[in-house]
């Protein structure tokens, strides 16, 4: 065997032999990053911001930036993997599969869009599994921790930054300086006069996306500091003080902040007027499932008879007393009461939406057992303050998760070890 091994070798190309190992750009902890991992990452993101038609920063700016981001993700990786947190290939082609649901495409019409874009399908997959892998490790160190109770969206709607808000989405742009998690007096000035000299640029006509692009450390700095459209309560406490005294255009800073000092500027104001509608459903059910006395297909074969029932003519609130194992609403002759589909599993909803008032569905099979359901009424109601007062609590929670994974990542990255061995690109 190695006598063959080594014939195999003689008939390799020289020329292959001969290339140079791949470059280390940069140690992170116990891993490297690649001169070839670094130029394809550069590679997509030059892709991605000509497809914005986006002015393309210098290669070196670009490469320094790029080389942060995977820093930054390569500490994040690396503790998903410490916490034995994977994503295997079912998984993966479900993600994929409701990312594909979401934006009205079948997965092969994503593949191709993805292609067409530039990018491999394989890299795309590999992108989201990196992505996801990241999320799940964020929700692990600082999600859990985060709670928000009726109470503080009671306040936060009766301060006066949400009346003065209201009913308004903003359009803001940001320019991190970095800092480390302790900084010395030192750091402290050098950073706020570096956030000053950017924004003397900017007051002198330098491009805010640009420099946002060379110069900031933020999440966004590749979208060139682009936090898109935010509902004030989505953004940090210290941006919401500002941004509801400034007109468009206007930049202020610098703004000292967990992770650094900050420059903000107001792209633009839009109306967000709610109107949300919810359909709600007057509906009743029978539940017979398997348990210790009652087989699955002993389960099948009574829900199939008391469905027979049904048709013949016996009352249903009666056959839901004597036999739905579901007892809260059996007691009520199998009555929900009013009802939406949040809460409820699919399969439910999806048999239940499809019922005319006052028909009876065949059986169906859900998580829970089987079920016969009935729709007594339907009526559409306008809840547009109880979806407001739903997507504050979700704003702010957002507020929170996103300033408290900030503070994790900068005490992540000051604990971690990362040489740049290219020193050109530190």
């Amino acid at each position: 065997m190695r006598a063959r091994w080594v014939v195999m070798l003689w008939l390799f190309p020289v020329w292959v032999l001969a290339q140079p190992l791949d470059r280390v750009i940069a140690v992170v902890n116990d891993d490297v990053i690649t001169a070839s991992e670094l130029e394809r990452q550069v590679d997509q993101y030059r892709q991605q911001l000509q497809a914005r038609h986006a002015q393309l920063p210098t290669s070196d700016v670009l490469k320094k930036q790029v080389l942060q981001h995977l820093i930054d993700e390569e500490i994040q990786l690396q503790l998903a993997k410490v916490n034995n947190l994977t994503i295997d290939g079912v998984e993966l082609d479900e993600i994929i599969t409701k990312i594909a649901k979401s934006n009205h495409l079948t997965v092969q019409q994503l593949q191709e869009a993805v292609e067409k874009s530039g990018m491999s399908y394989d890299v795309y997959r590999d992108n989201i599994r990196k992505q996801v892998l990241i999320s799940r490790i964020q929700q692990n160190a600082v999600g859990k921790e985060i709670m928000i109770s009726m109470q503080q969206v009671n306040d936060y709607l009766k301060s006066a930054e949400h009346r003065e808000a209201t009913p308004q989405t903003y359009h803001v742009q940001n320019i991190v300086i970095p800092l480390p998690e302790n900084p010395t007096p030192t750091e402290l000035t050098q950073a706020r006069e570096k956030a000053e000299l950017l924004l003397s640029k900017i007051k002198q006509g330098d491009d805010f996306t640009q420099l946002a692009l060379a110069e900031s450390s933020g999440d966004y700095a590749l979208e060139g500091g682009d936090l898109g459209e935010r509902h004030l309560a989505e953004l940090p406490e210290v941006f919401a003080a500002e941004v509801i005294k400034m007109q468009a255009g206007q930049v202020v800073g610098p703004l000292r902040t967990g992770n650094g000092f900050q420059l903000i500027k107001l792209v633009s104001i839009s109306e967000n007027k709610i109107h949300h509608e919810v359909t709600k459903t007057h509906v009743r059910h029978i539940l017979l499932k398997q348990d210790v006395n009652m087989t699955e297909m002993d389960a099948v074969k009574q829900i199939n008879n008391l469905y027979e029932q049904l048709k013949a003519g016996k009352d249903f609130a009666l056959l839901a007393r004597q036999h739905s194992l579901d007892r809260a609403s059996a007691a009520q002759g199998g009555d929900l009461g009013w009802v939406t589909a949040e809460g409820l599993v699919p399969e439910f909803v999806a048999a239940m939406d499809a019922l005319s008032v006052n028909v009876i569905s065949k059986p169906i099979k859900t998580s829970f057992g089987w079920h016969i359901i009935q729709v007594l009424e339907r009526k559409v109601e306008d809840d547009s303050v109880a979806f407001a007062r739903q997507q504050v609590r979700e704003f702010l929670h957002e507020r929170q998760f996103m300033e408290a994974v900030q503070n994790w990542q900068q005490h992540m990255r000051s604990s971690s070890y990362i040489n740049i061995m290219d020193k050109a690109l530190a």
